[in-house]
């Protein structure tokens, strides 16, 4: 077998892993969008979901694109069942997770990951703040004006402890995670890389 065959054997097969993977994330990902959480008594019909953990981690290990696949694929199924919030969900889990990615692509180390992850929710907290005020006048009894009155009571706090949550846990799990993918990856046969 010549050397550009082989190199194309491992390439095809990590690419086949990479695939695998990152659909178990997206599984993963659309289960935990199922588990709601309310963590804000102050409004407890804002509700927290996991999933951007996985979202996070995702991007983290596979770049921003691959992330953003994750998120957007498993956010997919609940646009029928929350059509406002689902998109909502898409661009904040976005938000968050490609410029963590993108930060973290340039040094792969843990203050990479803190500065990356602290800038996409920064981002994200502004991003969910300003589509409040454009989506939940459109399937709620609430104008504008509503909305720009909730920003600092209720809409900032809850979406800066989701972030924080996410944060947190990204820094947990990133670890460990990138850990057991680099193993799946290096257990690719005919390579020989760690």
């Amino acid at each position: 077998m010549s050397s550009s065959t082989r190199a194309n054997t491992r390439t095809s097969t990590v690419n086949t892993k990479k695939i695998a993977l990152a659909a178990l994330f997206t599984a993963a990902s659309l289960i935990l969008s199922f588990i709601q959480i309310p963590i804000f008594p102050a409004a407890p019909w804002l509700m927290y979901d996991p999933s951007g953990i996985v979202c996070l981690i995702a991007a983290l290990a596979f770049g921003p694109k691959l992330g953003a696949a994750v998120a957007i694929i498993s956010w997919l199924p609940r646009v029928p069942l929350d059509p406002f919030g689902a998109p909502m969900g898409m661009v904040s889990t976005c938000a968050l997770i490609i410029p963590a990615a993108l930060i973290y692509a340039r040094s792969r180390t843990r203050a990479a990951s803190v500065a990356g992850m602290v800038a996409g929710a920064v981002l994200s907290v502004a991003v969910t703040c300003a589509l409040n005020l454009v989506v939940t006048p459109l399937y709620t009894a609430v104008t504008m004006m509503d909305v720009v009155a909730m920003i600092l009571p209720i809409l900032l706090p809850f979406n800066a402890l989701k972030m924080a949550i996410n944060v947190v846990a990204g820094q947990v799990l990133l670890a460990p995670c990138m850990n057991v993918l680099a193993d799946q990856v290096a257990e690719t046969p005919g390579s020989n890389q760690r």
